[in-house]
């Protein structure tokens, strides 16, 4: 077996098709997903793949993401890893050479590492602790989707039933997004919502690219009042998965309740295209409240503690950045 750390001598095929046929592949370690960090300013990719007679038995896709210019780079770059990496059958020695050549390949100034596991992969953090890694408690929410949609509903907290429904009789309309003003003005009205929280809009800069790399796996919708659009969703699709990313609504709004809607909408045409599962994203820690977790439970999704890893490469300058973000940049 053998690394390579080109994903170009790969091949965007050989690539997408191990990840497509593994079990716990996600968009996030596709090709596509590479060329838009390689294309993200402050970002850098870190492609690795084990192979074997020129078959592929493991990929890892990390992205090296850090806060504003040169000097707050040195106290703010980590490296994410979301849903890898992953291997034939969990095979540990693949994972040990993958996790190898990745600390070899990481810049100096990488402060840590996370990895945020999408799908239950126990062998593989059992090993990722087995190393050094830290594990986390972090709480991932699914939506199961194989019920009957009227099920679905019922399931819901009676809350969120009565407030879909009064957004209904409001006359709200969901679409799909296709033209580049309905994006962009989507695009807007979720870093006006960032903005208005003082909440840092992850990713943000990779927005304006996602359709011209991931094409039809990237979803834009939108929650009409007449002729106005009042909130918005950035969705990703992959395999039987969506996967719930960005959403956010106009203020002046919230008495026509156009998250309910839009994230109903959402439901509705994730399990009419065939998706068995919406994942809403994160659900915080264990045993610590978090508003956004009670508020996703009320969608009658299920949790799953996957867990965070963590290494620490440079500690000391982890809690230097943690006083930049906090004190300087959030400011």
């Amino acid at each position: 077996m053998e690394i390579i750390n080109d994903i170009n001598i790969i091949g965007r095929n050989k690539w997408n098709e191990f990840v497509g046929e593994h079990p716990q592949g996600t968009i996030f370690q596709t090709y596509e997903m590479f060329e838009i960090y390689k294309n993200t300013p402050h970002n850098r990719p870190i492609a690795l793949a084990v192979v074997e007679d020129e078959t592929v038995m493991g990929v890892l896709l990390a992205v090296l993401m850090w806060n504003g210019n040169p000097i707050t780079k040195a106290f703010t770059a980590r490296s994410i890893i979301i849903g890898g990496p992953i291997v034939v059958n969990e095979n540990e020695t693949i994972l040990e050479l993958l996790m190898q050549a990745y600390q070899k390949s990481l810049p100096f100034y990488t402060i840590y590492t996370e990895i945020r596991p999408i799908y239950c992969m126990d062998s593989v953090t059992d090993f990722l602790t087995h190393i050094g890694f830290k594990r986390k408690g972090h709480y991932n929410l699914i939506l199961n989707l194989k019920p009957e949609l009227e099920e679905l509903l019922v399931a819901m907290h009676k809350k969120r039933r009565r407030e879909i429904k009064k957004s209904i009789d409001f006359g709200l309309r969901f679409e799909e997004l296709r033209t580049q003003e309905e994006k962009d003005y989507a695009v807007e009205i979720l870093k006006q919502t960032y903005k208005r929280k003082r909440v840092p809009l992850s990713y943000s800069e990779m927005l304006p690219i996602l359709s011209e790399y991931l094409g039809d796996a990237v979803k834009y919708f939108g929650a009409y009042l007449g002729n106005r659009m009042i909130a918005s969703k950035i969705d990703l699709c992959f395999g039987n998965l969506v996967y719930a990313w960005f959403a956010g609504s106009d203020e002046k709004a919230f008495s026509y309740y156009p998250n309910d809607f839009l994230m109903w909408g959402l439901i509705g045409w994730s399990k009419n295209n065939g998706y068995e599962y919406l994942d809403f994203g994160g659900g915080g820690e264990p045993g610590v409240p978090y508003g956004v977790r009670d508020y996703k439970l009320k969608y009658g999704c299920q949790m799953f503690d996957y867990g965070r890893f963590q290494f620490f490469h440079r500690p000391l300058a982890y809690k230097i950045g943690e006083f930049v973000i906090n004190k300087i940049i959030k400011r």
